[in-house]
């Protein structure tokens, strides 16, 4: 063989290898974008099975409760709106619960909280598992004993890196709401099932996020990042304190909406992080559909 003809087949050789280093590497990536996203679920589906475990002991006599509702983290300020997150309490059978509150065979308070975890750096939040003994003087329907009980640090984390959650109830008149107040001792009934919406980040996304490649101004109406990149394009993506409804593909996405969920548009600095959650939701059956037993 000449040496033209070695160095053909060297350079075919080459091309060869790039190509299949290539197509390993692709192959690897999707591989572990599953494994990232089945581990996601996995998260998701035990928080949501300690749900309905809570809720599978309602208390759905005369002296059960629910209320649904949200709290105000921070006030609306000039350029956002106020922080609000939801969260949901009732009274349980303290001994149908499947923790360490089964001992106790009176009822239990239970409450489902969303806590900013570092409200100055993000608006990520965590979900909270948060009980109480009915027994006790102190009650979770007083706003001041939840939130002195969680700075406390009482509560069991369950879910991070909670962008937004939604719980909605399915009343019989109202149809789908996000309000909601049962009191005791009233012929009310619960509503028959539950749901809960969240968009979360985790995985990939959340330990190495993609960043803003340059400025995005107010009404800048294309966004290029740059960084460790998810397969699909979300609907949405979180910037500080914006939402912003994004499409097209990466690394430059086409702005189809800003300000979402009550924001206000922004301008943001190159570097800033893109937040890109993924969207999971369950539905939570309430015990006899949701109708109380009254002697």
């Amino acid at each position: 063989m000449t040496l033209i003809e070695v160095m053909l087949a060297l350079a075919l050789f080459a091309i060869l290898a790039l190509f299949v280093v290539s197509v390993v590497r692709s192959v690897l990536g999707l591989w572990q974008a599953g494994e990232r996203r089945g581990r996601g679920d996995l998260v998701f589906a035990s928080a949501i099975e300690q749900v309905r475990s809570d809720f599978r002991a309602l208390h759905h006599g005369p002296r059960g409760w629910l209320l649904m509702d949200d709290w105000e983290v921070f006030p609306a300020q000039d350029d956002h709106p106020a922080w609000r997150l939801p969260r949901i309490r009732f009274l349980a059978r303290g001994a149908s619960l499947a923790d360490e509150i089964k001992v106790n065979r009176g009822a239990v308070e239970v409450a489902w909280v969303l806590v900013p975890e570092n409200p100055t750096k993000h608006r990520l939040s965590r979900l909270i598992r948060v009980t109480l003994p009915e027994s006790d003087p102190r009650t979770l329907r007083n706003d001041t004993t939840l939130q002195s009980l969680l700075a406390s640090g009482l509560g069991l984390i369950v879910l991070d890196g909670v962008a937004m959650a939604e719980w909605k109830a399915d009343d019989p008149v109202k149809g789908l709401v996000q309000q909601l107040n049962i009191p005791a001792q009233t012929p009310f009934h619960f509503p028959p099932t539950l749901s809960f919406s969240v968009e979360r980040v985790q995985g990939n996304a959340r330990q190495n996020p993609p960043r803003l490649d340059d400025d995005l101004g107010p009404t800048q109406r294309l966004m290029r990042i740059r960084g460790s990149l998810p397969l699909k394009v979300p609907q949405r993506v979180l910037v500080e304190q914006e939402w912003i409804a994004v499409g097209g593909n990466f690394p430059q996405l086409t702005i189809a909406g800003r300000g979402l969920r009550g924001g206000i548009p922004q301008g943001h600095d190159r570097g800033e992080i893109v937040w890109i959650p993924e969207t999971s939701t369950a539905e939570i059956a309430l015990p006899a559909r949701g109708r109380r037993v009254l002697p």
